[in-house]
């Protein structure tokens, strides 16, 4: 039987921070049993090396806000994009502006690469140094994660914010000039909308734009798998295309759409004609929603991400966006995620953060059809004189009984971000139910399904300058798992399972990232038929180093530790201009037959990449 799909699920998201999570790895075969007190070990040792970390010293920067609860919540989506973000306050400019900032980086280059991954995004910005500049001699805090908010400064304006730069920038707002506005002894310190982001570009205009703004971007990827039976595997071609603009100050919208032709089937007939159906052509409306802000609250109607997780590269906490699965993680994080149909709201007060989301038809996670490279089940043996039919995905019917919802919570606390949510669910991920068929043939039917679960979850992140501190912990309740047992009546039992991960990520002074994270599943009612032991344990260690300034090399590796069971992804990347970006890399599978990796050893492939972004 194919093995439980935790894990796929937990690694589909490594490193998501910059858009460029597929982090390649290399990973050491150990076989052992690990206890929770690992994880504690490992996250105390780590700590005692605080106190000798340096200071990254530069930042891009995004926007700046007079109003701090909106400076929080353009901050909020900029991290949902997979960036680190930092607030900082310019208390004595007259409007006590908090300036939002991604970062910060070791030094200019870095920062300046990054730069041009949120000018690809549709996102201006500008990179400035936070350690010395004219600017930052005007703060007087030093720079904030988003996790603390920036709540030392209680006499900021808490006006709604101003419509255009004039209001947001100068001393006085009937001064029609355009001139910086400055004060005594302070003549370098930029005020005007101009010369605090670089450019006018953000909104095109004075006023905050009407007018629509397009991006998209087009991607061709290619895939050789070199296991017996080598193939071509992959000649997907992507166009996504994005509309975003605002109706007022008050609502905004957003429209995209996503195409793909995979010409791999013109290439071999390697694979079934339901794979070639299921893969050749895709077409879907991406993230199509309207925001709405009142007051404190603000609202999301429509087909959107909604990412609940902290930590830079699971999934375990991360549960309510679908993904496609059908590449198993051997994809970009852009292109892993599928957006819900959706009803959000969220309320800011002070440090506290409230947000509640329904979903009234979920969307589930895509996995292919049997015969694919990647299709959870690999290797089904059948006993003697049995056939095997694995049937396509029997997901719940459209109804209110199976839609979703949800309750998070977060605030702030000594400079550490806590969240806790409740989400009540139809599991996106499927369980694979057996049927055994007597007659008039001998078959073994095997359906996979989408069953209700109930999850709880808590997580915390705090920065301590270059070092970032992350944990997640969630239950979930009733999830189905497979069963070895031919005397079970349908294949699965219920479980109640336990999941946590810690993670911590350093960038050194010459700008190479590290990021190491250890997670473990504890099936709290353990069935001795099911596949996997009480504790399963995963350890992840990433890290990404400069080579030049347009080409970096990474390197990620993912173990599991009670078998050998782990998955290694070298990569090159190679970025020309701010819209060019080229890949090349290699999947390599191994272990042992019934891993979570392991099963798709005979998939280990050789792919290359471009991106051209606009």
């Amino acid at each position: 039987m194919q093995p439980d799909l935790w894990l796929s699920n937990a690694v589909s998201r490594f490193f998501a921070g910059r858009l460029r999570e597929e982090k390649s790895m290399n990973i050491s075969k150990q076989s052992s049993r690990t206890r929770p007190w690992l994880m504690t070990a490992i996250m105390g040792v780590s700590l005692i090396q605080l106190q000798t970390l340096s200071r990254a010293d530069y930042s891009i920067q995004v926007g700046a806000f007079a109003k701090h609860d909106n400076a929080v919540r353009f901050a909020r989506q900029i991290e949902d994009l997979g960036f680190s973000v930092t607030l900082k306050p310019l208390e004595r400019h007259p409007t006590h502006l908090t300036r939002v900032l991604v970062g910060p980086y070791a030094d200019q280059s870095a920062a300046e690469k990054i730069h041009a991954e949120l000018l690809a995004m549709g996102q201006a910005g500008f990179a400035i140094s936070t350690a010395s500049t004219t600017l930052d001699s005007r703060v007087t805090h030093e720079p904030q994660p988003i996790t603390q908010h920036i709540a030392a400064d209680d006499t900021r304006d808490t006006a709604s914010d101003p419509a255009s730069f004039d209001d947001l920038f100068l001393d006085d707002p009937d001064d029609a000039s355009g001139s910086p506005a400055t004060q005594q002894g302070e003549e370098d310190l930029p005020l005007s909308g101009d010369e605090l982001f670089g450019t006018s570009e953000m909104f095109g205009t004075s006023e905050l734009s009407k007018k629509p703004g397009f991006q998209g971007f087009i991607q061709s990827e290619m895939a050789y798998t070199y296991q017996s039976p080598t193939h071509w595997s992959k000649f997907r071609n992507i166009l996504e295309l994005a509309a975003t603009g605002r109706l007022d100050n008050d609502v905004s919208w957003k429209l995209s759409a996503r195409g793909a032709y995979d010409a791999v089937f013109d290439l071999t007939d390697h694979y079934p004609d339901r794979v070639e159906d299921n893969r050749r052509f895709d077409a879907i409306l991406y993230e199509n929603y309207m925001d709405i802000s009142r007051g404190d609250f603000d609202f999301r109607l429509g087909r959107q991400n909604i990412i609940w997780g902290e930590m830079v590269g699971l999934f375990f906490a991360d549960v309510v966006s679908a993904k496609d699965l059908r590449q198993f993680v051997a994809q970009d994080f852009d292109l892993i995620r599928i957006p819900q149909w959706a009803v959000r709201a969220e309320h800011f007060k002070g440090d506290f953060h409230t947000e509640a989301i329904w979903i009234p038809f979920m969307t589930y996670n895509q996995i292919g059809k049997p015969g694919d490279d990647f299709y959870p089940i690999q290797d089904f043996s059948a006993p003697p004189g049995f056939t095997t039919e694995i049937r396509t995905n029997d997901q719940p019917t459209r109804d209110p009984s199976n839609s979703a919802y949800g309750l998070r919570f977060s605030f702030l606390k000594a400079g550490w971000d806590i969240s806790t949510f409740y989400y009540r669910s139809v599991d996106a991920d499927p369980a694979f139910f057996r049927e055994i068929q007597t007659g008039p043939t001998p078959k073994i039917i095997i359906t996979p399904k989408n069953k209700k679960i109930h999850q709880a979850a808590a997580t915390l992140a705090k920065d301590f300058g270059p070092l970032v501190v992350k944990s997640e912990i969630i239950f979930t309740k009733d999830r189905r798992v497979n069963v070895d047992d031919l005397n079970n009546s349908d294949g699965v039992v219920k479980q109640d399972i336990l999941d946590y991960v810690v993670g911590l990520e350093h960038t050194t002074p010459d700008n190479t990232l590290l990021n190491f994270q250890l997670f473990q599943r504890w099936y709290t009612d353990h069935d001795s038929d099911i596949l996997f032991d009480e504790f399963e344990t995963g350890v992840s260690l990433y890290t990404e180093i400069e080579v030049s300034s347009k080409i970096e090399a990474e390197i990620l590796l993912v173990s599991q530790l009670n078998r050998t069971d782990w998955m290694a992804r070298p990569r090159l990347n190679w970025t020309l201009g701010g819209h060019w970006l080229l890949q090349a890399g290699v999947d390599i599978f191994g272990g042992d037959s019934i891993g979570v990796f392991s099963r798709f050893d005979n998939s280990d492939r050789v792919y290359g990449n471009v991106r051209y972004t606009f």
